[in-house]
């Protein structure tokens, strides 16, 4: 059965976001109340696969979508996409929609495959911050109160993690947190975005912003993220 709603409970970015996180196959069915346009997402196990609205597919049209503020939303799990024009991972496309609407930029950035490790290496800096990530995750993994350990592109991609779940889900979740803190943290004068944690099911993930990556850290059950976040500046230094 389809789950309805409207898009002034809750917005396009948090649906695809919460449906995204639950890991989902699904169609989500968008009607924009203020110019009466139509759009389809269509999901495939948390990514967004494939776009489609008044004749015109791709990731385009999920950034167009990202801006309707009223209408209404339908949910219909299980629906398989009738095509793949959508490699950006969701994160990557909700970081690219934020970023177009809080700058007004028309043209997209260059596409990204989710999956592309040479992409990350072209966009993301030199090869030789990819050889220092093993010894990274390593000293991450060693601090005491850390489970698992994620590190992922600004756009989405995982460079490298320690984990025994999905690290895409993990990684995309590191990103989403890590971008809206720091907007938020600008639009309210806050200062800065260091770290700050989020729950994901039964587990607490702190999240911690390096230039040119996040840094994602699913924490033991009684650890401390204050006192883990303390210890953290000399092992991100290497």
């Amino acid at each position: 059965m389809a789950l309805q709603g409207s898009l002034q409970d809750m917005g396009v970015a948090d649906l695809i976001q919460h449906n995204c996180q639950e890991g989902r196959t699904a169609r989500v069915d968008l009607r924009n109340g203020s110019g009466g346009q139509t759009a389809a997402l269509f999901l495939e196990q948390g990514q967004v696969v494939h776009a489609e609205s008044q004749g015109e597919s791709g990731e385009e049209i999920v950034y167009r979508v990202l801006s309707w503020t009223e209408g209404s939303f339908s949910v219909e799990p299980g629906v398989p996409a009738p095509d793949h024009t959508i490699q950006r991972s969701y994160a990557g496309l909700l970081l690219e929609g934020m970023r177009r609407i809080d700058e007004g930029t028309p043209e997209p950035e260059p596409p990204q495959a989710a999956s592309s490790p040479t992409g990350v290496k072209a966009g993301g800096g030199p090869a030789k911050e990819e050889g220092s990530m093993s010894e990274r995750i390593q000293n991450l993994k060693a601090i005491e109160g850390v489970a698992g350990v994620v590190i992922a592109a600004r756009d989405g991609v995982v460079l490298e993690h320690s984990l025994d779940g999905d690290p895409d889900k993990e990684g995309a979740v590191a990103v989403f947190v890590g971008y809206a803190a720091a907007q938020v943290g600008q639009s309210l004068a806050l200062g800065d975005f260091e770290w700050g944690t989020v729950a994901i099911g039964k587990e607490t993930m702190l999240v911690v912003e390096q230039p040119d990556f996040y840094v994602g850290l699913l924490l033991e059950e009684k650890a401390s993220p204050a006192l883990v976040a303390s210890k953290l500046e000399g092992v991100l230094r290497i």
